[in-house]
């Protein structure tokens, strides 16, 4: 049973909505005062300096989720939404590796790094899957 490209790129925009979706509500949380670590990188800060930043953080990565979610409606015409993702999921891990590495660290830092470079390969694959099949057709 051969998958269509597209039903490959919706599933992938999906994926991506829902664990976007996710990690805003425990941003939001987080910015509401509850004290769970970051999903993202096992950070737990406090404070409402850190309140606030992981409020807009939040209201940034329901936007992306919303977007991955649009992208779900015609992913054919907005893959180039999962190179984008892709490449920022990339420079996040980036960042917090030459940045913030000497504050982070654990089996929380490691699942967040470990999730967001698996998400990224999927995307980028998922991207360069969806022009060789087309091409086929």
């Amino acid at each position: 049973m051969k998958i269509s490209s597209v039903s490959i790129l919706r599933l992938m925009f999906i994926l991506g909505a829902v664990v976007d979706g996710a990690i805003a509500v425990s941003w939001f949380l987080i910015a509401s005062g509850v004290g769970i670590p970051n999903i993202l990188n096992g950070h737990t800060g406090a404070g409402p300096d850190y309140q606030l930043a992981m409020y807009i953080a939040a209201m940034f990565m329901m936007g992306w989720t919303i977007l991955l979610a649009w992208g779900a409606i015609k992913p054919l015409e907005r893959r180039d939404l999962l190179l984008i993702t892709s490449a920022l999921l990339l420079l996040s891990v980036a960042v917090e590796l030459v940045i913030y590495g000497g504050i982070l660290g654990g089996s929380g830092f490691v699942f967040g790094v470990t999730k967001r470079v698996a998400l990224s390969t999927a995307a980028i694959t998922v991207y360069f899957y969806s022009f060789r099949r087309q091409l086929k057709v």
